[in-house]
Formats: structure tokens, C-alpha cells, sequence
């Protein structure tokens, strides 16, 4: 045998981390028809991956990239080959070597950052996000076309995954912020996410699906969350990661599959209470009327992503906001499932960041001091602000309170449910108000269903394994509810979790996460604290009066010429 290429010295690199300058968010607002008439534009053309990196990746590690089917690309110092018929036998990786001619990536690749790729049209470049580079300092010939490299050669691993959370806020953000100039944006580059990122295996890629226990920033306000994933017919076996992406200690204590075998047309929701709820003949709104009176029925009758979303940012600007739906009453029925498929504004992660920040230096004291404060004292300051998505019905002329739903996340619309008992005295037809703080919500569909219950083939899996970046099994600590947690505290800690499913019946499947747990939002404010701005915020409604006043700073800042 004879050595192809020299050895050189080993390259280290630090892991990388999420950065958070995703894009920037806007305060001009411009109507949701030209927001989404731009979308439509850049929707496949502007996507984002990020590099997941291992030094010196062991044996099992590359033979479970390789099993996984995986494009392996191999670098040495400034060439790069495909490699074809691989395999990873005797700490050594065989396989025969061939020109890689793939386009080049838009940019050079960023460990530390995301970075752009086409995801569309003649241009598309998906293919990346199949990648594994393996960056060798040995390449041997062994005869017949084939290489070897020894395991101990390989100085670094990098796997591109799709980032999703970058793409989908360029979606969202990029078109308006071209629209108010780069002043905002810069000043908005701050923590906008939180709770663990859930992604779905669809045999190909993982998917983003949505977010876990959003709003359970201290241990009293940990909850059970139950997140709808995809169904995926014909797989065997159901596989999700569950990603920490940013800068908090992360913290699940159950994770579980709900499977559900039913009659097709129906829906399945779970609401926060863990009630099963079928959804056979939902009924849209046959009025919805934002609280300022404009007919907003349109925004609110299908899952098409065009929302409802608060407005004004001039003064005097409403305290809170909210829709008032209609819909045909049923004099026989005792209870009414209200669906919904909303999410919260990036505006409210924002300005949670923007009140945190009157702490100064007391800010990590005030949180110590959270981990052991009523949980009902701190839900009833949220629900004073309009941080919750509060519903109301007409009864007898008046509104009442009947539930909230939990705080869902900004990243993506979350599908949930609620159930509101009728006892005779609701207005004909049923109105039903949405209320949430100015600016801090976004919904995109409701629906009414006062069928009765569907009877339904149900299985509760357990996690077969959940194995973590450094190849360890921690599915013991998400097997059950108790003192027991999967704790992520860096930005790079993931889990792919694998689950077992049962045998198909042939009806329509749904399946559902179920999970448990809390997180910390890791700050470090420094300066004074405000304490006579703290103390206002005792006051209900005072969060929602300090959004409006910031948005208000912003917007004078955009007008300055």
C-alpha cells in the first residue's frame, strides 16, 4: 500500500453555537396580504443549515452516519471526494473515491453560524443537507479502486442539518424589515426563542415540528405539553430529536408517544388537561371581528397561514387585543371544542427580554427566588398581562373568563383545543372572545365542533431509546414522570429519541407527543435594577402598557430620518 496524500497536523475546533442573529423583526407593520405576497417569493429560494461538529468521531459513530445512508465526503488539506460503496470495519473507513461535483455552497460553510443554501428550483442545493464531511489527514490506496482511512485519522466531523428556525424567520422577517431600514433591525438582534425545538424524522431529513412546555421558565411552572406531529404511514418505528438551540438549561422529565388509530375525516387533539378530544365536524366562524370592529373572518377560516395580528403602534394603542367569533349555536349540546392553530408574536420573547432587563444586576437573585414561588401567584400575573391566550363567552349579554390555552412559542403554529361547557345561558349564535396583550399573538384558524366523542383505538409508547450527541442512553430519564430529568444545558445537546409503533389497522393514524418538563433562560444583565419600573409591573395590564411604549420608542427611532 501506499500512502495518497502526506499527513498533516490535526485540526481542533470548538463545537459550534446557535447563533442567534437570525434575522430581525419589524414594528412598521404592513398589511398580512403584502406580507404574504412576499413570502410566496422567497419560500424555497432562502433556506439556512447549520453545521453539527465531532472531533475525532469513533467507529460506532461513523458506522451509524453510514447506516443512516448519508453522503460521506472526504477533505484533505485542500481536495474533496464523494466516496461511494463505503463501509466501517477494523477502525478503518473503505470505500472508492470520486470527484465531488456538487456546486459550491453560496458562502463558505460557518461552523458558528447559519448558513444559506438553495432550497429550490434548477439551483436547488438539498443535497447538502445529506452531507457528512470527514476531514482526514491519511488516505491509503488498498488495491482495486479503493481506499482506506484509518478511524484515528479522522480529525473532525461535520453534518449539515436543515435549520429551521433561521429559515423560517427569514420567511418571515427579511421582506418587512427591508420595508422599515437596517436601524430596528439592529437593534432587535436579541433572544428571540425559547423551550426545546422538537424535529421529526420523515425518512429523508428531519423536520421542525414545533416546541415543548413554551412558558415554563421556572420549576413551579412546569407542565405537561402535548405537541401533534406528523403520522409518517408505513414507518415501523418513529424517530424525533429533541434539540436545545438556545442559550438555556433545558430540562424534560417524560416524553411519550400518543398513538391514535381512527375513522378517516376525524382530528385528534389532546388539551392541556390531557382530555382526548375528536374533531369530526368542525365549523369555521361564520364572523370574526377584531376588537377594534374590522371583519377579519377571512384571516381566520382556514390553516393558510394567514393570521390575525395586532396593528397600531401609535398612540393611544389598546392594552390588549383579540378577536370576537361567531358561529351557529346547537340548543341540544352541553359542550363546545373550540380548535384553534395559533402561536405568539416574536414581539413578546422581545420584550419579555426588554422587562428582564430592568433587574440589572438582580436579575439571577429574582430568578433564585423564582424556583420557589406559588406557580398560581405567577399564572395569575401572566394571565393579568395577556401573556396567555384568555377565552371568553357570551352569556346572558355579558362576557365571561372560561380557560386559557398555554403559551405556545413563536416558531411555529401549534393546533390545540379546548373545551367550553354550554349550560344554556350563551348568546344564539355562540360568540366566543380571543383576548391576548397587544401584539403578542398570532392566530391563523378557529373552528367550533359540538360532535360527540369518537371512539378511537388509542396506544401510549414509551421511548425505546434516546440516544444523545455523545452516544449516550438517557431513555431512562424520560420513561416516566418523577424527579428524574433529560437535562440539556448547552446549546449543542440533543437527543434522537426513537420510538417503537404499534401495527397499522388501516384507518387514519394520528400521533402526538406527549412531554413534561421546564427551562431556564439563561441571562446575564448587569447595572442597576429599576425598581420603581418593577414595581409597576404588579399591575395588571402594566406589561402589556410597557410593550406599547417600547414599540412606540422603536417606531420613533424608524422615523427619524
Amino acid at each position: 500500500m501506499k500512502t495518497l496524500i502526506r499527513k498533516t497536523k490535526p485540526i481542533r475546533i470548538k463545537l459550534f453555537k446557535c447563533e442567534k442573529s437570525v434575522v430581525k423583526r419589524v414594528l412598521k407593520w404592513i398589511s398580512v396580504v403584502l406580507v404574504f405576497a412576499v413570502l410566496n417569493m422567497t419560500i424555497g429560494c432562502r433556506s439556512y443549515f447549520r453545521v453539527r461538529t465531532s472531533v475525532m468521531p469513533n467507529s460506532e459513530v461513523l458506522t451509524g452516519i453510514n447506516a443512516a445512508g448519508k453522503t460521506i465526503i472526504i477533505h484533505l488539506d485542500d481536495k474533496k471526494w464523494r466516496m461511494s460503496d463505503v463501509q466501517v470495519k477494523n477502525n478503518a473507513i473503505t470505500g472508492k473515491l470520486e470527484d465531488y461535483k456538487m456546486p459550491p455552497t453560496i458562502k463558505p460553510v460557518k461552523p458558528d453560524r447559519a448558513n444559506r443554501y438553495y432550497n429550490g428550483g434548477k439551483r436547488s442545493q438539498q443535497y447538502l443537507l445529506h452531507e457528512v464531511h470527514l476531514f482526514v489527514v491519511e488516505v491509503t490506496d488498498s488495491g482495486n479502486d479503493r481506499v482506506s482511512i484509518p478511524v484515528k485519522s479522522v480529525v473532525r466531523m461535520e453534518i449539515y442539518n436543515k435549520d429551521t428556525g433561521t429559515t423560517i424567520l427569514s420567511w418571515v422577517l427579511v421582506p418587512i424589515v427591508m420595508t422599515i431600514g437596517s436601524l430596528i433591525a439592529f437593534v432587535l438582534i436579541l433572544s428571540l426563542f425559547s423551550c426545546p425545538f422538537i424535529y421529526t424524522w420523515d425518512g429523508e431529513n428531519y423536520q421542525f415540528a414545533g416546541e415543548i412546555y413554551s412558558g415554563a421558565i421556572h420549576k413551579p411552572l412546569e407542565r405537561n405539553d402535548y405537541l401533534k406531529l406528523p403520522a409518517y404511514p408505513g414507518h415501523q418505528s418513529y424517530i424525533l430529536k429533541i434539540a436545545n438551540e438556545v442559550q438555556e438549561i433545558q430540562n424534560t422529565n417524560l416524553a411519550e408517544l400518543l398513538v391514535f388509530d381512527h375513522p378517516a375525516g376525524v382530528n385528534i387533539l389532546i388539551d392541556k388537561y390531557g382530555k382526548v378530544n375528536t374533531m369530526s365536524y368542525p365549523v369555521a366562524p361564520s364572523l370574526a371581528t377584531s376588537l377594534a370592529g374590522e371583519n377579519v373572518t377571512k384571516l381566520l377560516t382556514s390553516k393558510d397561514n394567514l393570521f390575525y395580528q395586532s396593528k397600531s403602534v401609535s398612540e393611544p394603542s389598546p392594552l390588549k387585543d383579540g378577536v370576537i367569533l361567531e358561529f351557529p349555536g346547537q340548543v341540544n349540546s352541553t359542550t363546545a371544542k373550540l380548535e384553534i392553530r395559533a402561536k405568539n408574536s416574536i414581539i413578546l420573547d422581545y420584550m419579555l427580554d426588554k422587562f428582564h432587563d430592568l433587574f440589572g444586576s438582580a436579575f439571577n437573585k429574582f430568578e433564585k427566588k423564582q424556583k420557589s414561588a406559588p406557580a398560581d401567584q405567577m399564572l395569575r400575573w401572566s394571565l393579568d398581562q395577556g401573556i396567555p391566550l384568555s377565552v371568553y363567552v357570551e352569556r346572558s349579554g355579558k362576557w365571561e373568563f372560561v380557560d386559557y390555552y398555554n403559551v405556545a412559542g413563536p416558531l411555529k403554529y401549534k393546533d390545540d383545543v379546548l373545551s367550553i361547557p354550554l349550560n344554556g345561558k350563551e348568546s344564539n349564535p355562540l360568540k366566543v372572545k380571543l383576548e391576548f396583550g397587544n401584539h403578542l399573538w398570532e392566530i391563523d384558524y378557529a373552528a367550533i365542533d359540538y360532535s360527540p366523542s369518537t371512539p378511537v383505538t388509542s396506544y401510549t409508547i414509551p421511548v425505546k431509546s434516546a440516544i444523545t450527541e455523545n452516544q449516550k442512553d438517557v431513555s431512562e430519564l424520560l420513561l416516566h414522570d418523577d424527579d428524574k430529568y433529560y437535562t440539556q444545558p448547552e446549546m449543542t445537546n440533543q437527543a434522537v429519541v426513537t420510538f417503537d409503533l404499534p401495527v397499522a389497522t388501516g384507518q387514519s393514524r394520528s400521533v402526538i407527543l406527549h412531554s413534561k418538563g421546564w427551562y431556564q433562560v439563561l441571562r446575564n444583565p448587569a447595572g442597576k435594577p429599576d425598581i420603581k419600573q418593577l414595581k409597576a409591573f404588579k399591575q395588571p395590564g402594566h406589561f402589556n402598557q410597557f410593550v406599547n411604549e417600547q414599540l412606540n420608542i422603536l417606531e420613533q427611532l424608524v422615523a427619524k430620518p
